[in-house]
């Protein structure tokens, strides 16, 4: 099954742990036909064309749901607020218990009028039917805008899951050489949300008083900002998702800046994915990042002002090298299929 958020990947290991119950699964990324992709491709207005192929997803995903005759419940492992119109009504009609997996839909839901009615539908949906759960990742919606928070009999919060194959390269007790340089990394999609040149130009700064030091970064080879050209960095391409595993894997310590307005409340999936790898974190201090690096047990530090990073780094390099990854593996036994399937079924 392909997922929107490879990272999510773990979730579908559930059913190994239940007793009497059968979880079924819907993905957002359903195959389109020809006549969608000629139809939408073809259209002038990118974000039209877009609304329409998600608009069909959404549309299968609710009529795959009727189809899973011998399940017992349905988890939709992402769903956008503007689409839900045709979703949640086919939903209903199982009459199976649904967990809806929310990503930041709960982070400015009213920017437009279809998603501000697609987000008052879903609120309705919660308080009409028990068998309505929504999934938070890491923390309940309490700081979210009052306005914007759901039942709180219809949310379940479960941690960000791990990526099973994806292990720290270092075992528990073992330390990095005494000479090893330490890689620093900046790693992900390039995008408005994510900018780069901010923090490569702090890293840059500290990486010149600190020879023993490079800085690693991995993006999709496409998206390279020319800026790159004049830093002493190292590119490495992420198009694929192996290759941006593995990146993650040589990584001692990523380093994130995000945009606060779209993820201030939202959990990152590129730090659960350098947590996998055992990579020591530094990221903003939002709320649901915090608890991404801070809970079961430590992986980094959260800063407030990419001021911060001089004093953060050196402390994460004394981390790293005489703690090692034992922190990242004790992370991993509560962010696992195993763990997350007695959050979703107490009783099972």
């Amino acid at each position: 099954m392909k997922l929107f958020h490879p990272g999510l990947q773990e979730l579908l290991y559930i059913n190994n742990y239940l007793t009497d119950h059968n979880l079924a699964f819907l993905t957002i990324e359903v195959p389109l036909p020809n006549w969608v992709k000629a139809i939408t491709y073809n259209i002038s207005n990118y974000s039209l064309g877009l609304h329409i192929r998600r608009e069909y997803r959404h549309l299968i995903m609710g009529l795959q749901s009727l189809q899973f005759h011998t399940f017992d419940s349905i988890y939709v492992m992402e769903i956008y607020n503007q689409h839900l119109f045709l979703l949640l009504p086919l939903l209903s009609l199982t009459n199976k218990n649904i967990f809806l997996g929310l990503h930041g839909n709960q982070i400015s839901p009213n920017k437009n009028i279809i998603t501000a009615s697609g987000f008052k539908l879903l609120k309705r949906q919660l308080k009409k039917s028990k068998k309505f759960k929504v999934v938070l990742l890491e923390l309940d919606d309490s700081l979210v805008d009052p306005a914007y928070q759901l039942p709180d009999d219809s949310k379940i919060v479960i941690p960000h899951p791990i990526i099973r194959e994806a292990i720290p390269r270092l075992q528990l007790g073992e330390r990095l050489a005494k000479l090893a340089q330490i890689r620093i990394g900046v790693v992900g999609i390039i995008r408005p949300d994510k900018p780069i040149k901010k923090v490569l130009d702090h890293l840059v700064k500290y990486v010149d008083k600190n020879p023993n030091c490079e800085i690693i970064v991995g993006a999709p080879i496409k998206q390279k900002p020319q800026f790159l050209n004049n830093l002493k960095v190292t590119l490495l391409d992420t198009t694929r998702q192996q290759d941006y595993l593995d990146i993650l894997k040589t990584i001692d310590i990523l380093v994130t800046d995000y945009d606060r307005d779209s993820y201030f409340y939202r959990a990152s999936g590129v730090i659960s994915d350098g947590g996998s790898c055992g990579c020591y974190i530094l990221a903003n201090d939002y709320p649901v990042i915090r608890q991404q690096i801070t809970w079961p047990v430590s992986i980094g530090q959260v800063f407030s002002s990419l001021d911060e990073l001089e004093s953060l780094l050196d402390q994460a390099i004394i981390h790293v090298r005489q703690n090692g990854q034992d922190n990242h593996w004790q992370w991993r036994e509560k962010r696992g299929a195993e763990y997350i399937a007695k959050l979703l079924f107490p009783e099972s």
